[in-house]
C-alpha cells in the first residue's frame, strides 16, 4: 500500500500542491522562529564576550542586584592587592541626557574607561583617551549620527549628589542650579553595541569623572580583573569573593572566570529574547493550527472523490489497516517534502531578515550573527510532517469506512454527515455558551481583581474553540442566509453556487473555520488595540489633565515661556506654582499645582473640574473631607471632590498665599492643539525641553504617556498582523484547494450542466461565486467576533485606567480584509475555472465516477 500511496502523489501531484504549500508555511514558520532565537542568543554572546574578551576574572553583580559606581568603587583597592593581581577596573554604566549646539537632546550610555588600558575593548580611531575628569570619548557612529566631532562640547545632565567638601557635617550638595556638566570630545573609538542598551548612544569617561558626575544615578557591569603572568585563576577567584563577602556587598557582588561571567550575562539579558521567542511560537501555532483544519479538509475531499477506487483495493483484498495506513502513508510524503521546502525557505528567510535589521536597523537590532541549528532545522520538518499526520487521521477513517459494494455502485461526492457528530455540536454549543457567560463574569468582577481578564482571554478561547467544534452547524446555515441574500440575485451561477456550498455542510464548514480563526485573531488586535489605544488616552486625560507639564526648581521668565508658546503644536502655555501633598492617593503622590481659575480654563483638559476658591480640586473618590498640602507651612485645605484627575490636584492663588507656596518651585503647563499628531508629540517634548533648558525626562504630562504608549501599540499591532498574515494566507489556501478539488470532483456534473446550456462564463461565474461566498462569509463572522473579542479585551484591559470604553477601529482595515478575502477567493477559483471550461461537455460525460 505505500507503493500506492506514493503513486498516487505522483500522478495527481497537483492536488497535493497546494497541501505541501500550505505545511510549508507552517514548518517554516516555525523554523524560522527558532533560526532567529538562536541568531539572537548567539549575537548576544558575543556582544557580552567583547565586553570581558581582555579581562582573565570578572566580579559581577548577583542576579537582580543593582550595585551602584560608589559603593564597588571601596573594593578595587583591596582586590588590586591580592597577590596575582595585576590591576583591577571598574566597568559601569549609567543612562543620561547630552546636549550640543549640534544636537538638542540625546540618550547616552556613559561609561568609566578601564583604568588599565589592556583591558580597553573599545579600538581609538581619532584623538586619544580621556585624561581628565570632564574628557570625553564617543562611539564613532554616535558621532557621525549626532554630527560631533574633537573639540566639541556636550552638556550632560547630572543628579544633585553630594561633593566631598572636607567637613562631614557640612556636607556641599550639587544642587538644581548645577545639575549639569559640560565634557569636550578628545577623541574617537569604534566601541560597539552595548548588548543590554542597544540603539543608545555610547560615550566613554575617566573613572574619576564617572565617579564624580555619574556613579550615583549608574549601575556596575563588572569588576574587571587583569592578572600577571603565571597566577592561578582559581585561587585569585577565590580570594576576590573573599575580599567581596567581607564587605558591605556581601551576597551583591559574585566572582567568576571569564567564560563562566558571560555565561550568566547571557542568561540574564536573553530573557527579552525568549519573550520574542515565545509570541513568535504563539503565532507559529496559530498557523499550524490553521494547516492542520486546510490539510485534513483537503485530504477529506481526496479521499471523498477517490472513494470508488478505495472501494476496488477493498474488492481486491486490501485491508481496513492497509487502507488507513495508505492515507496516512501519503499525507506523511507530503507533509515531509512540504516540510523540508518550507524548512529551506526558513533559512533563506532568516538569511533576509538578518541582513535587512543589519541593513537598515543597525542601531535597534545589532545582531549580525546567523546561526542555523540542527535543532531548528529537525523541529520544523518534525512539526510538518505531525501535523500532517493529525490532518489525515479523519480522512483515514473515511477510507476505512468505504466497503467493497460501493465499487458496484454509482457514487454521488456528497456526504452525508454522521450522527455521530450530533455530541460533537453539543459540546461546541457548550463550549460557546460556558465562553460567553465566562467573559460575561468577567466583565462585572474585574473591578474586584485584574486577574479577570484571565477569566477573559478563557472565555474567549472557549467561544473560537467552541466554533471551530460546532463549526458544521453554525457556518453553513449563515453561508445559506447569505447567498440567498448576495448571491442569488445574480441568476443560476449565484443560485448554484449557495447550493453546491451546501451540499457538503462538513467540508464548507472546515473550510470557512481556517479562514475564520486568521481573520478573529487579526480583527481582535486591531480592534483591541486601536480601542486599548484610544481608551488609555482618555483614561490619562482624566487622571492627569495636562497635556505637558515641567516641574521647575526656579523662576520661569517671560521669554522662555514665550519660546514655549512659541512652539509648533503648543496652544497655551501657562506657569504655575507647585506645593506638596503630604499623603499618598491610589499609590502615588499626586501634584498640587497653584494656579488662577483663567489660565486653569486655558490648559486644563476638557475632563479637568472647574476651580473653587480656598478648597483643592480632587477626584470625586477622594476618601477625605480635606488634604494636608506641605508648602513652606502645612495645613489640611477643604477639598472639593469632583472630576476624576488622580495624579494631580489643583486650587487657588489664596490656598498657595496661605500656605507660604515658594517663589522658586514653579512649573509651566502646556496645552496641545486639537489636531497634533501623536507621532508629533516627541517633538514637542525635546522643543519645550530645550526652550526650559531642562531633561526632556522631566517633561511629562498626558500627552507624553499618550504618545509613549501610542508608539508601542502601533508596533505591536503591526507586528502581530503580519505574522497572522501567514495564517490567513494558509487558510485562502484552503479555500483554493476546495474549489480546485470539487472542479475535479464535479467533472460530469459540470459537463452535464453545460449540455444543458450552462456557458463557459456562467461556469466560471459559478465557481468564483462558490470560493467568494466561503472566503467573505468566512471574513465577516472572523471580523465580527474579533471586534467583539477586542472590545471585552480593551474594556478588561483598561478599567483601572478609564471609566469609558472608547471604541475605535479602522473601517478601512476591515473593508481590506473583506476585500482581500474576495479577491482572494476570485484568484483561487482562476485556475479551476479554466481547467473547468477546457473539457468539453462530450469528453466529461465520458468519464465514470
Amino acid at each position: 500500500m505505500i507503493a500506492v500511496a506514493l503513486a498516487q502523489i505522483r500522478i495527481h501531484w497537483a492536488r497535493f500542491l497546494a497541501i505541501g504549500l500550505g505545511i510549508a508555511l507552517a514548518a517554516g514558520f516555525v523554523a524560522t522562529t527558532l533560526i532567529i532565537n538562536s541568531s539572537l542568543q548567539t549575537s548576544l554572546e558575543d556582544a557580552v564576550g567583547r565586553s570581558f574578551s581582555h579581562a582573565d576574572l570578572a566580579v559581577i553583580p548577583a542576579q537582580d542586584v543593582f550595585v551602584g559606581g560608589e559603593s564597588a568603587a571601596p573594593l578595587l583597592t583591596p582586590m588590586s592587592e591580592i597577590d596575582g593581581v595585576d590591576s583591577a577596573s571598574l566597568s559601569a554604566r549609567t543612562v543620561t541626557t547630552g546636549r550640543s549646539t549640534g544636537f538638542s537632546e540625546s540618550s547616552f550610555a556613559l561609561s568609566p574607561v578601564p583604568t588599565d588600558e589592556r583591558l580597553d575593548t573599545f579600538g581609538v580611531v581619532a584623538g586619544h583617551r580621556p585624561a581628565s575628569t570632564t574628557d570625553l570619548v564617543l562611539d564613532s557612529r554616535t558621532a557621525q549620527s549626532l554630527d560631533v566631532g574633537i573639540g566639541d562640547e556636550i552638556r550632560f545632565t547630572v543628579d544633585s549628589v553630594p561633593v566631598e567638601s572636607g567637613d562631614e557635617d557640612m556636607p556641599i550638595y550639587r544642587g538644581p542650579s548645577h545639575n549639569s556638566v559640560t565634557f569636550s570630545v578628545v577623541g574617537l573609538a569604534e566601541m560597539g553595541e552595548d548588548p543590554a542598551l542597544p540603539g543608545v548612544d555610547r560615550a566613554l569617561t575617566t573613572a574619576a569623572g564617572y565617579q564624580e558626575y555619574f556613579a550615583q544615578q549608574g549601575d556596575v557591569i563588572a569588576v574587571q580583573i587583569a592578572l600577571e603572568d603565571g597566577a592561578d585563576p582559581e585561587r585569585v577567584r577565590s580570594e576576590l569573593q573573599t575580599v567581596v563577602d567581607s564587605s558591605d556587598l556581601k551576597g551583591s557582588l559574585e566572582a567568576h572566570k571569564v567564560a563562566d561571567a558571560v555565561d550568566v550575562k547571557t542568561d540574564r539579558l536573553s530573557g527579552g529574547n525568549a519573550v520574542v521567542t515565545a509570541l513568535l511560537l504563539v503565532f507559529a501555532g496559530i498557523s499550524v493550527v490553521v494547516a492542520i483544519l486546510v490539510v485534513s479538509n483537503t485530504f477529506s475531499v481526496i479521499v471523498a472523490g477517490r472513494r470508488r477506487e478505495l472501494a476496488l483495493l477493498r474488492c481486491l483484498g486490501a485491508s481496513r489497516a492497509q487502507m488507513y495506513g495508505s492515507v496516512v502513508a501519503e499525507g506523511l510524503a507530503v507533509g515531509l517534502i512540504g516540510s523540508i521546502l518550507g524548512v529551506l525557505a526558513g533559512v533563506g528567510v532568516s538569511h533576509g531578515l538578518m541582513f535587512a535589521t543589519v541593513r537598515w536597523w543597525p542601531e535597534e537590532f545589532p545582531y549580525d550573527t546567523l546561526t542555523v541549528p540542527v535543532s531548528a532545522l529537525v523541529a520544523g520538518v518534525a512539526v510538518g510532517a505531525l501535523l500532517t499526520i493529525l490532518a489525515t487521521i479523519r480522512p483515514a477513517r473515511s477510507a476505512i469506512a468505504v466497503t467493497p459494494l460501493e465499487a458496484l455502485q454509482p457514487f454521488d461526492a456528497s456526504l452525508t454527515p454522521s450522527t455521530r457528530s450530533r455530541p460533537r455540536h453539543i459540546i461546541g454549543f457548550v463550549l460557546i455558551i460556558t465562553g460567553v457567560a465566562l467573559i460575561v463574569v468577567s466583565l462585572y468582577a474585574i473591578s474586584t481583581a485584574q486577574s479577570w481578564v484571565i477569566g477573559g482571554a478563557v472565555g474567549g478561547g472557549l467561544i473560537v474553540t467552541g466554533l471551530i467544534v460546532s463549526s458544521a452547524k453554525i457556518i453553513p446555515p449563515v453561508v445559506g442566509w447569505i447567498g440567498e441574500v448576495l448571491f442569488s440575485p445574480w441568476g443560476v451561477p449565484g443560485q448554484l453556487a449557495t447550493l453546491n456550498t451546501l451540499r457538503n455542510p462538513r467540508r464548507t464548514a472546515t473550510t470557512a473555520t481556517a479562514l475564520i480563526i486568521g481573520v478573529t485573531l487579526v480583527a481582535t488586535i486591531l480592534v483591541g488595540g486601536l480601542s486599548t489605544k484610544a481608551t488609555l488616552g482618555h483614561g490619562f486625560d482624566q487622571r492627569y489633565p495636562v497635556d505637558v507639564s515641567v516641574s521647575l526648581s526656579g523662576l520661569v521668565d517671560d521669554e522662555e515661556l514665550e519660546q514655549v508658546r512659541e512652539i509648533p503644536g503648543v496652544a497655551y502655555a501657562v506657569s504655575a506654582h507647585r506645593a506638596e501633598a503630604v499623603e499618598e492617593f491610589k499609590g502615588d503622590r499626586p501634584e498640587i499645582f497653584v494656579l488662577d481659575p483663567e489660565s486653569a480654563a486655558t490648559v486644563l483638559g476638557d475632563s479637568a473640574a472647574d476651580l473653587v476658591p480656598g478648597r483643592v480640586v480632587v477626584p470625586e473618590d477622594y476618601p477625605d473631607a480635606t488634604v494636608r498640602v506641605k508648602g513652606l507651612n502645612e495645613r489640611a485645605v477643604p477639598v472639593q471632590r469632583e472630576g476624576l484627575s488622580s495624579l494631580a490636584f489643583f486650587t487657588t492663588p489664596d490656598v498657595g498665599n496661605s500656605l507660604g507656596v515658594s517663589a522658586t518651585t514653579t512649573a509651566v503647563l502646556v496645552r496641545l492643539d486639537e489636531d497634533v499628531e501623536v507621532g508629533e508629540i516627541d517633538r514637542i517634548r525635546q522643543s519645550v525641553a530645550e526652550a526650559l533648558d531642562v531633561p526632556s525626562d522631566d517633561v511629562n504630562g498626558s500627552a507624553v504617556a499618550r504618545g509613549a504608549f501610542s508608539e508601542l501599540i502601533d508596533v505591536m499591532l503591526a507586528g502581530a498582523v503580519a505574522l497572522l498574515l501567514v495564517s490567513v494566507l494558509i487558510a485562502l489556501i484552503g479555500v483554493s484547494n476546495t474549489v480546485s478539488l470539487s472542479v475535479i470532483e464535479r467533472r460530469r456534473e459540470n459537463a452535464l450542466m453545460r449540455a444543458l446550456g450552462l456557458s463557459i462564463g456562467q461556469l466560471r461565474a459559478l465557481l468564483a461565486f462558490e470560493a467568494v461566498l466561503i472566503s467573505s462569509v468566512a471574513a465577516l463572522i472572523g471580523l465580527a467576533l474579533g471586534g467583539a473579542l477586542g472590545l471585552v479585551g480593551t474594556r478588561l484591559l483598561t478599567h483601572d485606567y478609564s471609566t469609558d470604553l472608547i471604541v475605535d477601529f479602522s473601517p478601512l482595515s476591515f473593508l481590506g480584509i473583506l476585500g482581500v478575502a474576495i479577491v482572494a477567493g476570485i484568484l483561487s477559483a482562476l485556475a479551476p475555472a479554466r481547467r473547468a471550461a477546457r473539457l468539453s461537455p462530450v469528453e466529461g460525460l465520458k468519464l465514470d465516477y
